[in-house]
């Protein structure tokens, strides 16, 4: 599994979605849908931002999705819920997508800022964990998935940080609220702008 950890705040995350747009064409959209409702796509940040996506998930962004000329193959799964509930959610899947994850504030740790993480399967991953078929995990272009992952990457650690704590980029509006009192959480404690783990 790939994966990079970082700390951001809304307007952070829907900077890095309009870079993932710009790095090439991609289908991205909400990682559960509203109980009782299909899933929704988003064709920018502007379009979240219009949405109530950010509300209907507790103040964060969790979007899941794919560029294209990674994978063909990903699926929308409707899952029937406990009539108490609901009637149904959906959520999107695939072994060619990615995820990510806004990180929320921690209640148990002062309400600091928790980390925000961008995942995916890698090819190694895939064949030997999933539980897609070889002929789903074979579909992917992993070289594809691997350099465009890889320039995201790159992107967060050279180009949006600000800052970092324990090597993980904290981005530029994130950085502004740790100036303006907020804090982060990361193991083992609470870190503000005067912690000496923050290196600039």
């Amino acid at each position: 599994m790939a994966q990079l950890d970082f700390y951001a705040n809304s307007s952070d995350v829907l900077e890095v979605i309009d870079y993932m747009f710009e790095l090439s064409p991609m289908k991205l959209f909400e990682a559960y849908s509203r109980i009782d409702h299909e899933i929704r796509e988003f064709k920018s940040s502007k379009d979240i931002l219009a949405s109530s996506h950010i509300e209907d998930n507790h103040g964060g962004i969790f979007v899941r999705g794919w560029w294209e000329s990674v994978t063909s193959n990903p699926f929308v799964k409707t899952v029937e819920l406990n009539p108490s509930i609901g009637k149904y959610r959906q959520s999107l899947e695939g072994v060619g997508t990615f995820q990510l994850l806004q990180g929320r504030p921690h209640d148990l740790a002062d309400n600091a800022l928790n980390l925000s993480r961008f995942t995916h399967w890698d090819e190694k991953g895939a064949f030997q964990r999933s539980n897609f078929s070889d002929n789903d995990v074979g579909e992917v272009n992993w070289a594809e998935f691997k350099s465009l992952s890889g320039k995201l990457h790159r992107h967060l650690r050279n180009k949006m940080f600000q800052a970092k704590l324990f090597k993980r980029p904290i981005l530029k509006g994130a950085y502004s609220d740790l100036e303006n009192g907020s804090k982060l959480f990361g193991q083992p404690g609470v870190y503000t702008l005067c912690s000496v783990e923050i290196e600039s």
